[in-house]
């Protein structure tokens, strides 16, 4: 028998799909029926619901039979999803948020790129849209739009950004076992560092197109610009201060060095007011990680900043 041949008759890898869930009665019918519409079709759909008070369980329970509905006290998403993989086995996790949606080829296109091993995480873009529902309004930007993806052994450049969209995550699952899951320290951002731990030990890799919609609205718990970093810099003020590696320790004090003059930003233009004393945050996480690069780092940042902006422009 050919190599080939045998290679056809491999069964297709088994893909959990995790769905972290708190009161979206109104939206998280859209986010199953597009998992449940997948031309790869998963092994398992968990949801997990993180303590809702309104009709969410109902509405998952009508999908009956394909969606495993998990019940747990309020404790926050990334509590929930760490609960989702614990019970999850598949070789590879995906992850959906209750008011995103996949496009139906977003499984086929990732799981390909996942026959390399050394490939932890496979991600795509995804097209953002004003409200969380079939044929929202497009706000004109993309994932990849805002921050550009990278491929292979990419930790250094989460320095930059957090280039990674979640609901456009395929992972292999042991790799975010064995980094530790999503920290639970903080309701928002931990998909930032569970990404970057993973980005430390293997190669990341990407599908070139969108295959998600994400929606950015006032309800998402991420869109509170000054809580958002506020949440990263503590985060990986933690992770610095258990990293005894010293080229991990330079990506972190730049990352954090950038994460305070973007908080710098947001301060100034008012998209801080959810933060105590922002800029003081801000100079302090400076200060604390620049030392003599703050300088250099700062123009690196302006430039950055500036590309960013007449890319978009121009987009």
């Amino acid at each position: 028998m050919s190599s080939d041949h045998r290679r056809n008759l491999t069964p297709d890898p088994h893909v959990s799909v995790i769905l972290a869930v708190y009161n979206r009665e109104g939206s998280v019918g859209r986010a199953i029926r597009s998992v449940l519409a997948q031309t790869y079709v998963p092994f398992e759909i968990i949801v997990i619901d993180d303590g809702s008070t309104d009709g969410t369980c109902g509405v998952v329970e009508g999908f009956g039979a394909p969606v495993k509905l998990i019940t747990q006290a309020h404790a926050g998403v990334y509590a929930a999803r760490n609960l989702g993989l614990r019970h999850a086995r598949g070789e590879f996790v995906a992850f959906i948020d209750s008011d995103d949606a996949w496009l139906p080829d977003k499984l086929a296109a990732q799981v390909p790129l996942m026959r390399r091993p050394e490939v932890g995480v496979v991600f795509g873009d995804t097209v953002h849209v004003s409200a969380p529902h079939e044929n929202a309004p497009r706000t004109g930007l993309t994932s990849f739009g805002v921050a550009p993806p990278r491929r292979g052994r990419v930790a250094d450049r989460f320095a930059r950004c957090n280039f990674v969209p979640t609901c456009a995550v395929l992972v292999r699952r042991r790799c975010l076992e064995e980094t530790g899951g999503f920290s639970e320290a903080s309701e928002v951002s931990a998909d930032y560092l569970a990404w970057f731990r993973i980005a430390l030990r293997h190669e990341l890799d990407y599908v070139d197109r969108v295959v998600a919609e994400y929606t950015v609205h006032a309800e998402g718990i991420s869109f509170a610009l000054g809580r958002s970093l506020a949440a990263r810099i503590a985060l990986f003020s933690a992770e610095l201060a258990q990293t005894a590696d010293p080229a991990t320790r330079a990506v972190l004090r730049r990352l954090l060095f950038n994460l305070s003059l973007h908080l710098a930003l947001a301060a100034l233009r008012g998209r801080a007011r959810d933060v105590s004393n922002p800029l003081r945050l801000a100079w302090r996480t400076a200060s604390g990680a620049s030392g003599l690069a703050a300088a250099p780092w700062s123009v690196a940042f302006a430039a950055e900043q500036l590309r960013v902006r007449t890319r978009r422009l121009f987009s």
